[in-house]
């Protein structure tokens, strides 16, 4: 929820109180049945300037965990409702009445302590987004929950279920950042993660207890007048609003969000006529909702809605969250199967914005997650910076982190001091009190230095990262490669790490120089430099053969320099060579290879890629992830310049009669070796097609 600032919420304090005061009458209770989650795929409405022109696309609203946001814009903003009227799923109706069911068994169990004020809200206990954790535990000893100094206990009754010290004790005690600052109390029953892949039942939901026994007979006549079953509740929590607060206008967030259906259910309000709960697709179309107890409705929560309590007690509502049946398999089918964890009473949780821990699960997690292993020019850089805009991917101190070639320290003499070497370049120790949260980095020279890397990966992260490989077409790649180089934008360090050794050849000479390297390492006995012609026979018998493997590792050995890029233009896209040595060395499954060209958005002709998401879902299936929805989607590190092979129709001959058949052999091993579609690889780069 974004931050509204208290003088709005003043205004629209007093503006809900002017309509209390004047017996605005409720909108009739209907049954629509539930809300259609495709209704809930995105806010109902957004803001937008006035004064700008905006080509309309959903999914840029917001920007991934950018929760703290100010709504009010300089300029005048208007609501656009997302779901426009030529769009077959446009949202009818915000709240449906699902039903009345006798809620006085709950209300025996909550009132003792109900209209005590809540305990002051403190920042400093709030969550950290998955970037702040990293601000925290900066030394390198243990991140673990540490013994805390005893002090004076606040006598509480066990029986008053909404104290902190109560819930702390014999509950477990979970943040919930604006609520707890608006001095909503809470007893939380069910909670989840923003991506529901934890569903956490706390002690007062168990029927271990006779709190938690008590509880669930209380609150399942609600699930049965909704016809659902509890293994598919989600969230479920009594919320206290302190009389005289107001929620303002908003739509919730969070990826939880549109796969559940929000149920209310007001328990404890002493007076409904001082209530004003509102709901509706837009600001200007919310109507008052009857918040009668024991009063079932399920509303829409990515439509806009707000609430105040005007009255002089505190005014309880049940709130649950419950999914399909058909989420939990799904969820499975994506790699990313739900888990289902029984909370012991006191439990200590660590929590993000958008994630939630055990504490006893701290440093359980192994970091790395994932290395992006190449190719250069690949669109490797892209990928990163899409991954890294799921709330649970902690970007690492660096991009490129070459902490296996460039950046070793040969004067580290044990695995320990080496492994700590590493680790350091992702917040490792930090991060192990938060193991939902993932890291990684994207270093491109790793896919063909396999010599260096392999074996200082195996020995420093035993654990196992998972490994991406991107691929693109070899010709384009190489001279991407080239331009990159040779160009003199960019940052002193970047142009050193470039090197200077193209800067004064052409392309022609680059790419020359690097056949004849090739050849003298016995690389190329099918390739004839003086015709630029290759002997298939020649080939087709010497690949995958032992002279191949030691004329590659030849190569490998003594061709690579450090601290410079300008090398291997055509080696690097040799992709089943440098793929061949990480393929023996890691299980099959470790691994995921994509093509930059997949990436590409598919035009209104259905020419191109399967675009940016698409990736992304691929990532996030190989990571054990829950997918998500990029908010940005656009090119990354990408460079315009002229194609160097204009009018060089004898230069772009001979590279695709030299890549033509690496093509085709990288083709294969994806479909054999990988499982691979062999729709989409059997003639991946095919030139004469």
């Amino acid at each position: 929820m974004a931050v509204t600032p208290p003088e709005e919420i003043a205004k629209q304090h007093a503006e809900a109180c002017t309509i209390i005061e004047s017996q605005t009458p409720c909108a009739p209770r209907i049954d629509h049945g539930e809300v259609p989650l495709h209704w809930k795929e995105k806010p109902t409405v957004s803001s937008i300037s006035s004064n700008t022109t905006v080509a309309f696309h959903p999914t840029t609203l917001q920007k991934a965990g950018n929760n703290n946001a100010n709504p009010n814009s300089p300029d005048e903003s208007v609501e656009v409702l997302v779901n426009s009227s030529n769009r077959s799923d446009v949202a009818e109706w915000c709240v449906s009445s699902r039903g009345q069911v006798d809620v006085s068994p709950i209300v025996k169990l909550i009132t003792e302590g109900v209209n005590e004020p809540a305990s002051p809200f403190s920042p400093e206990t709030a969550p950290k987004t998955k970037n702040n954790v990293l601000k925290k535990n900066t030394t390198k000893k243990s991140p673990s929950p540490q013994p805390t100094k005893k002090t004076s206990k606040k006598a509480f009754s066990p029986s008053n279920l909404w104290t902190e010290e109560n819930a702390a004790q014999n509950n477990v005690k979970l943040t919930r950042p604006s609520h707890d600052a608006w001095g909503i109390k809470k007893i939380i029953l069910v909670f989840c993660d923003d991506f529901l892949h934890t569903i956490y039942t706390l002690p007062w939901y168990q029927q271990r207890n006779r709190v938690g026994k008590d509880m669930h007979a209380a609150i399942q006549p609600i699930l049965d007048t909704l016809g659902i079953q509890q293994n598919q509740l989600v969230r479920c929590l009594l919320a206290g609003l302190p009389p005289g607060v107001t929620i303002p206008v908003h739509h919730d967030t969070g990826e939880w969000v549109k796969y559940s259906h929000r149920i209310h259910v007001p328990i404890i309000v002493p007076d409904p006529s001082k209530v004003l709960f509102r709901c509706g697709l837009t600001e200007q179309s919310l109507e008052r909702i009857d918040c009668t107890p024991g009063h079932i409705f399920e509303m829409n929560n990515q439509a806009k809605h707000a609430v105040t309590n005007a009255g002089s007690e505190f005014r309880v509502h049940l709130i649950l969250d419950y999914v399909s049946p058909t989420f939990f398999q799904t969820r499975a089918a994506q790699n990313c199967p739900v888990q289902r964890i029984t909370l012991a009473p006191g439990e200590l949780i660590t929590q993000t914005r958008r994630s939630i821990d055990r504490a006893l699960d701290a440093n359980k997690s192994n970091h790395p997650a994932y290395l992006i292993l190449g190719a250069q020019k690949a669109g490797t850089t892209a990928l990163y910076e899409y991954i890294n805009q799921h709330p649970w991917v902690v970007r690492a101190k660096r991009r490129e982190t070459h902490c296996f070639d460039w950046r070793w320290d040969d004067t580290l003499h044990s695995t320990a001091e080496r492994r700590r070497h590493c680790l350091d370049f992702y917040h490792a120790h930090t991060m192990q009190s938060y193991p939902s949260l993932r890291t990684g980095d994207s270093t491109p020279s790793y896919l063909l230095d396999y010599f260096r890397v392999i074996p200082r990966l195996k020995e420093c992260f035993e654990h196992g990262p998972q490994l991406i490989v991107m691929t693109r077409d070899p010709i384009r790649r190489a001279l991407s490669h080239y331009v990159m180089v040779t160009s003199m934008d960019g940052s002193p360090e970047q142009l050193a790490v470039r090197g200077m050794e193209w800067r004064n050849k052409t392309l022609e000479e680059v790419l020359e120089q690097d056949v004849l390297t090739m050849k003298e390492d016995g690389l190329l006995p099918y390739w004839d430099v003086e015709s630029k012609t290759l002997d298939r026979g020649v080939f087709d018998t010497f690949i995958d053969s032992p002279e191949e493997d030691e004329a590659w590792e030849r190569y490998v050995t003594t061709r690579i320099p450090l601290n410079t890029g300008s090398y291997s233009p055509l080696a690097r896209g040799l992709y089943a060579l440098q793929c061949r040595p990480w393929f023996r060395s890691f299980a099959r499954e470790k691994f995921l290879v994509m093509k930059l060209e997949d990436m590409s958005p598919t035009n209104d002709d259905g020419v191109g890629g399967k675009g940016v998401q698409w990736a992304v879902n691929r990532s996030m299936e190989h990571l054990g992830l829950p997918q998500y929805e990029v908010p940005d989607v656009e090119k990354k590190n990408a460079r315009e310049y002229n194609d160097p092979l204009e009018g060089k129709e004898e230069l772009r001959g001979w590279l695709e009669r030299f890549f033509a058949p690496h093509n085709e052999r990288f083709g294969r091993m994806m479909v054999k070796e990988m499982g691979y579609d062999e729709e989409d690889w059997s003639s991946v780069w095919s030139y004469n097609a």
